[in-house]
């Protein structure tokens, strides 16, 4: 990628082991990361990030931007936030390189939709999953901001990946929030993995016993299959850890949020 170029990035966390959260990265010409964008699990009552809703009634889906890079931090009037998702070894691609306008136009329409987005205040699917009904999820957010930004969204091999075939609202709403700007560039497509230096081959298929099976099994037998298959998973120390980590993420971004400047006026103050 050029010097000068920025990028947007799809990417895949892993969820004890055999479901994706899939979510988006910002990149900038040193290919640093500067944000991300995540669909997550928040509590009603404390507005905190949580690792997966398990009450309706309590939990919505809502947009979140975990900013890095302090500049840019600054141009959205947040505090930047060391908290991320990434891991070595994760899939991910790259949907977009482009010059700064192009790249932060099409982000910050995704940042926009944040507030009506989260206005919806929809229900969080008990542990991620819709059995008879569709699934509006963490993956269905990835989906919707995917297509404000006007970028293909892209799914991963070896993972389930619920939710992703969902939006939070029409595609008639979306458009309505996208940057008429900047085209769309394609619609979503199935493509080959780009594995980071050091990840692990993977198999698509599990043993019907545990992971993808268990879930899937689960999802067939009806609700209280699937919850006992979800908890299991939880229970795994790949489940614990991701749950630490977001506990983690949800408290510092409290901390970041309770940091933010009330006015432009007086973050321009500020700067100058």
């Amino acid at each position: 990628m050029p010097d000068d170029q920025y990028s947007i990035e799809a990417r895949s966390l892993r969820v004890a082991g055999v479901a994706s959260h899939d979510y988006w990265v910002l990149r900038g010409p040193d290919g640093k990361d500067m944000a991300e964008l995540h669909g997550l699990a928040t509590d009603r009552e404390t507005n905190r990030a949580i690792p997966i809703g398990t009450d309706e009634k309590k939990h919505s889906l809502r947009i979140w931007h975990y900013v890095h890079d302090k500049e840019f931090a600054a141009e959205h009037g947040v505090k930047p936030t060391r908290e991320t998702y990434i891991q070595e070894g994760q899939q991910h691609h790259t949907v977009l390189s482009g010059s700064k306008e192009d790249v932060l136009g099409r982000w910050n329409a995704a940042v926009a939709a944040k507030e009506p987005l989260n206005a919806l205040d929809l229900n969080y699917p008990k542990y991620g999953f819709k059995v008879f009904s569709d699934t509006v999820n963490s993956n269905s957010a990835y989906r919707t901001l995917g297509e404000v930004m006007g970028v293909p969204v892209k799914d991963f091999g070896g993972v389930i990946e619920p939710g992703l075939d969902n939006r939070m609202t029409t595609p008639e709403e979306i458009e309505k929030l996208r940057n008429k700007d900047y085209p769309v560039l394609s619609s979503r497509e199935p493509v080959a993995r780009e594995p980071e230096q050091g990840q692990l081959a993977q198999t698509d298929a599990a043993s019907p016993a545990t992971g993808a099976g268990a879930l899937l099994a689960g999802a067939r037998d009806g609700e209280a299959a699937l919850g006992t298959a979800m908890r299991e998973l939880q229970a795994s120390a790949q489940g614990q850890e991701f749950a630490a980590r977001a506990q983690a993420q949800a408290q510092a971004q409290t901390v970041a949020d309770a940091g933010r400047e009330p006015d432009a006026a007086q973050q321009a103050a500020a700067r100058s």
